[in-house]
């Protein structure tokens, strides 16, 4: 092969490794140990929420999708997760990125029995913590920073024992 085109070829392989590395899902957004990104949502009830609400809990924060089927085999354990801790410094709020509407997922969590707080992601939400698949969680201290990324199904019993952890920690 010439010189020339042994350059060539070279170039693009590293031109394609480096946007391979850049698109990757954890290539990029929020940073384990910095403040988690704010947001400014609309849950069901049409109230708007913000993390800032949530100082001093523990959040996790679930991007989901009712056509999402992963999403939809971890509702029982997210379910557990939320009546376990319900009345500690813990909340679970359910960030949806449906583009069929409100009605879609309000029925969703109607017929799926959810209580814990639905939220309808927006583009800038999306973009800021970087969801490229569903779905994807993040785990957020009292003190607003982030603990841990999830981005995959995760087991029920592995995301318990992290939001323990996190609540047995004194609050800064």
């Amino acid at each position: 092969m010439p010189k020339r085109a042994l350059s060539i070829a070279a170039a693009a392989l590293a031109v394609g490794v480096l946007a391979f590395l850049l698109s990757r899902p954890d290539a990029g957004g929020p940073v384990v140990g910095s403040l988690a990104p704010e947001f400014r949502l609309t849950d069901l009830s049409g109230r708007t929420v913000t993390l800032a609400d949530y100082r001093g809990k523990v959040v996790l924060l679930d991007f989901w999708a009712t056509w999402c089927s992963s999403c939809e085999s971890e509702v029982p354990g997210l379910k557990a997760l939320d009546d376990r801790f319900k009345g500690a410094d813990f909340a679970l709020l359910a960030a949806s990125v449906d583009e069929a509407g409100p009605e879609v997922v309000a029925r969703y969590a109607a017929d799926k029995a959810l209580t814990y707080r639905i939220l309808f992601a927006d583009e800038a939400t999306s973009k800021a913590y970087r969801i490229f698949g569903l779905p994807s969680k993040f785990l957020i201290g009292r003190d607003g920073k982030l603990v841990r990324k999830y981005l995959d199904v995760v087991a029920p019993d592995a995301l318990a024992q992290d939001v323990q952890t996190l609540l047995q920690r004194s609050p800064s």
